[in-house]
């Protein structure tokens, strides 16, 4: 199972994508399969791995229109993303009366767990949902 890393802080631009690209990068240089999840709408994480309009994203996974295969990009070997989008904004308000809402992502890691090595996720400047789930 892999090891699950979540950079958070309830301020922006206090260097949380930064510290997920340079440690996912890091962490893939040393040999290690490495996932990084966007849990940020504004999606700098994506955008800064190149990804800037995903056709599955973790908006998607987390409604549940995709699977979690769906929702990844290999970036290199051993180096994926599960990128956002701007409608995660929206997710908080429509999962709001979802049983079970902040286990979701959680739930959706641990199929994948044994294929990584590290799980890095960008959390967004909130206290919020996305950053509980």
């Amino acid at each position: 199972m892999a090891q699950v890393i979540s950079i958070s802080n309830h301020k922006g631009g206090v260097g949380k994508t930064t510290s997920v690209v340079n440690l996912g990068a890091a962490l893939h240089q040393m040999g290690k399969r490495v996932l990084m999840v966007d849990m940020d709408p504004q999606a700098n994480l994506s955008q800064s791995l190149g990804v800037f309009e995903p056709e599955k994203s973790v908006y998607s996974l987390l409604r549940g229109f995709c699977t979690i295969d769906e929702a990844m990009n290999e970036l290199e070997m051993d180096l994926c993303l599960i990128p956002s989008e701007l409608d995660l904004s929206g997710a908080e308000l429509e999962l709001s009366m979802e049983a079970g809402r902040e286990f979701i992502l959680k739930d959706h890691l641990e199929k994948v767990g044994d294929q990584f090595d590290y799980i890095l996720i960008d959390c967004p400047p909130s206290l919020g949902l996305l950053t509980i789930n």
